[in-house]
């Protein structure tokens, strides 16, 4: 998206990425998932840029799979995948 009707800069406002997640135990179970993920961009729209952004032509991979788990908790996707994985009785409750 553009960062203003006057400023052609583009902003990246949500990243896709494929995750796989593989049971831990013995590798005998493994799903993957397209996950999207809406960024947080609107102070990008009303303040200078800051020195760390980063041109779109610049953005990599990592840069994706980084802005993606900004703020996650890894203990959410383990829960999450495992659910997925083997469904909701092997969940403990924690």
């Amino acid at each position: 998206m553009r960062r203003s009707g006057t400023d052609p800069t583009p902003l990246v406002s949500s990243v896709t990425i494929s995750i796989t997640a593989v049971d831990q135990a013995d590798n005998s179970k493994t799903i993957t998932t397209e996950e999207t993920r809406a960024l947080d961009y609107f102070y990008l729209q009303d303040a200078d840029l800051p020195g760390s952004f980063i041109p779109l032509a610049n953005v990599t991979d990592q840069n994706m799979i980084d802005w993606f788990k900004d703020g996650m908790v890894t203990a959410d996707f383990d829960g999450y995948y495992t659910t997925k994985l083997y469904g909701t009785a092997e969940m403990d409750g924690t």
